[in-house]
């Protein structure tokens, strides 16, 4: 199932929405799963936003496959900052986690098709994540430390 998902990312359609709304919709979804995983989310949502184009179901994908990765990152329970911004002309995601954080070698490999550091993981999650994020014209970045946590910066372009 993950990788029909992974394949058949380009069909997407895109409306301009409110991505607060989006990302708000999502920790409702998710606030009892974290809450299990003694996981604190905290929202810092823009107020003032411009509306990006997006297909909702695939960004709902791209936050659950972030969020899920924190959590796994932090198998003691931790943090988890959604926060939404914009500046130079485009909107923001940052998903932010005090987890465990990752290595250089570890970092530089993200994105490839099948590399995972999980004992079952499939190695499809963030390169699916990239690929929808590509697929909105939007770009994504990885900020991480070893026992420092771990940032993803979704940048998106706004609604014209």
């Amino acid at each position: 199932n993950a990788f029909l998902k992974f394949a058949r990312v380009g069909e997407l359609t895109l409306t301009p929405t409110d991505l607060n709304f989006v990302v708000t919709e999502f920790i409702d979804f998710f606030a009892s799963e974290a809450k299990e995983r003694r996981v604190e989310i905290s929202p810092h949502l823009d107020s003032d936003l411009p509306r990006v184009p997006l297909d909702v179901s695939l960004m709902r994908q791209v936050l659950m496959n972030l969020a899920l990765n924190a959590q796994q990152a932090m198998p003691n329970g931790g943090l988890l900052e959604l926060q939404t911004f914009a500046r130079d002309g485009r909107v923001h995601l940052a998903v932010i986690d005090n987890g465990q954080g990752m290595d250089e070698k570890t970092r530089s490999r993200l994105f490839e098709v099948f590399f995972s550091t999980k004992p079952n993981g499939n190695g499809l999650g963030l390169p699916t994540v990239r690929k929808i994020v590509d697929a909105h014209h939007g770009w994504i970045t990885c900020e991480s430390e070893p026992g420092r946590g771990t940032r993803f910066t979704i940048s998106l372009p706004p609604a014209a």
